[in-house]
């Protein structure tokens, strides 16, 4: 029992309205403009379609024009109220859904962060880029349909059946029963497409993934003629989506099919009731038709109900998937305060530091020290643990058995801005934003001056390369922008990593796409623009005993060598 309440509850925050509920105030004062908007303008549509009954009536029997004129400036007055209030209910349920947009990606973002780098294995790129985009204008979609659709229909009925049993009790029940009547069939035939939805939204993740990839492997695709590779694997993601897109088209059309033969069976009702009432003189032909026109009204809100509950379907799905998302547990607990700023020291240690990820051993009693002001190399065939460590060290992920500190301080009792705000970190391939030369090295230091700009570009190699540039600072970089060689974007990245001040350096394979040559010149300029601080480089560089003072060699895990250098090329 309390297993089945928990699944329940899971599903039930799991779905459009329950995520959207995690960022946003869905109370009823919240809603109340949009209800009351909704409300109005199922008002002025009753009252157009029961005035207009009544005018199309009464004419045919060739009263006065005075008798009508009233019926004619209110059958205007409900048409422009009908389209003003709409217009306010879209205004108030889309304001409300893009703040539901903008603050679930937000939300979203904040859950993913800490699983980056090693918390995102088993989701794909394709995975997380649907999450953020289409996921989330999903569930903000389903929820504006579905406020519109719930206050819309529930509104019509209320108010066509209070008007019909106005004039006649047993019309009104009619109604109703046809009314709910055309609800349930509605979501009777939405399960029909629903699992064409769920196969819909897996094809769109996994074709996300596939142009991500695409786009990635597009240059060796094209230099080894392989285009077929990519055409093969989207036409295969296109036939699964198109016969997704069908199963949900089928259950949408014959939910369509199933509310127009109901909706047609109850007016039908409506007349054959209202044909009795007429001639028992309960009822005036004239409003006989008012009721008729009435219960259209009513039906013409509903047909819209198998569309919106798939979409719908479609907004839980994405909700479902996100919840996915956020159910990941982090790699790494972070710690609730930061004792960062009580380092006792600009170094950095391994201590016989165990890691085991998915039930693999990783790192086996690696024990490390790079103490302040040195500059340490970790070296090792592929696969040995190199880029794990340095994780380790950045509380990336979480040591097994062992101490990871920074400064004396284990990472355990440090936040992630606590520890970025010492340590400098340079990944193999620095990534270049599509924005102004400035933004991108004031990634970690957004208060840094133009002059502090300037200078850590000319302590990092790049003053020739920036008098190249058209517009200074403000030169665009990245996509679109200016272009950079692979040498420019790591000096670039180690810039970036100088200016946010932190006293330690972590350099992952910084000459990882560079020539032999080029890669010992870009080493030794990097190593020497580090300045006094700790730098603890991984690399490949057969030479990078010139350039240290200890090479630490891993092998399977487990460290098998350390050599004290004398370095001479700085």
């Amino acid at each position: 029992m309390k297993i089945g309440h928990v699944d329940g509850a899971r599903r039930r925050s799991d779905s459009t309205l329950g995520m959207s509920r995690r960022v946003v105030d869905l109370s009823a004062r919240r809603l109340l403009p949009a209800v009351a908007a909704g409300v109005a303008s199922a008002a002025c549509g009753i009252g157009l379609l029961g005035t207009s009954g009544w005018l199309i009536t009464r004419a045919a029997l060739h009263p006065p024009v005075f008798v009508l004129s009233i019926a004619i400036g209110m059958v205007q007055a409900f048409a422009l109220g009908r389209g003003v209030f709409r217009y306010l209910q879209r205004l108030a349920v889309h304001d409300l859904s893009l703040e539901v947009l903008g603050k679930l990606r937000v939300h979203l973002f904040d859950i993913l962060e800490p699983l980056v780098p090693g918390g995102l294995r088993s989701h794909g790129s394709g995975e997380v880029v649907s999450g953020f985009v289409a996921d989330t204008e999903l569930v903000a979609e389903g929820l504006s349909k579905t406020v519109t659709a719930a206050v819309d229909v529930s509104a019509s009925i209320a108010l066509g059946a209070l008007v019909a049993c106005l004039v006649e009790p047993t019309l009104g029940a009619v109604i109703v029963v046809g009314a709910l009547g055309v609800v349930l069939v509605a979501f009777a035939f939405a399960r029909v497409g629903r699992a064409g939805t769920g196969q819909e939204a897996r094809a769109r993740s996994e074709l996300a993934g596939s142009v991500i990839e695409t786009m990635r492997a597009a240059p060796e695709l094209v230099a080894y003629g392989r285009e077929d590779l990519v055409r093969q694997r989207l036409e295969a993601v296109r036939r699964r989506s198109t016969s997704a897109a069908v199963d949900r088209a089928l259950g949408i059309g014959l939910g369509r099919m199933a509310v127009t033969w109901v909706a047609g069976a109850t007016l039908v009702a409506v007349v054959a009731v209202g044909i009795g009432a007429v001639d028992s003189h309960k009822v005036s032909g004239v409003m006989l038709a008012v009721i008729a026109f009435v219960a259209l009204a009513v039906f013409d809100q509903c047909a819209a109900l198998p569309v919106v509950l798939s979409d719908a379907d479609a907004g839980d799905e994405a909700a479902h998937h996100l919840g996915r998302l956020g159910a990941l547990e982090p790699p790494t607990r972070e710690a609730s305060s930061d004792h960062g700023p009580h380092l006792r020291s600009a170094g950095a240690a391994l201590v016989d530091v165990d890691l085991v990820i998915d039930g693999t051993s990783i790192l086996q009693s690696v024990s490390l020290q790079v103490e302040p002001g040195r500059r340490v190399a970790l070296v090792g065939p592929n696969g040995s643990g190199k880029t794990r460590a340095v994780h380790t060290l950045l509380h990336f992920v979480e040591c097994s058995r062992g101490r990871a500190s920074i400064g004396g301080i284990d990472v355990r009792s440090m936040t992630r801005p606590g520890i970025a705000r010492h340590v400098g970190w340079m990944t193999g391939e620095t990534h270049v934003f599509a924005a102004q030369l400035g933004e991108n090295l004031r990634l970690g230091q957004p208060a840094a001056s133009d002059e502090e700009c300037l200078s850590v570009l000319e302590r990092v190699g790049l003053e020739s390369w920036y008098r190249t540039l058209p517009d200074g600072l403000s030169t665009m970089l990245g996509a679109g922008g200016r272009p950079m060689s692979a040498g420019e974007r790591q000096r670039l990245g180690l810039a970036r990593a100088i200016l946010a001040g932190g006293s330690i350096l972590l350099l992952d394979e910084p000459t990882a796409h560079l020539d032999p040559s080029s890669a010992a010149r870009v080493l030794s300029e990097l190593l020497g623009a580090a300045g006094v601080r700790s730098v603890l480089v991984v690399s490949h560089e057969p030479d990078i005993g010139r350039f240290v003072d200890e090479v630490v060699t891993l092998e399977s895990g487990r460290v098998v060598g350390r050599v004290a250098m004398r370095p001479g090329g700085l």
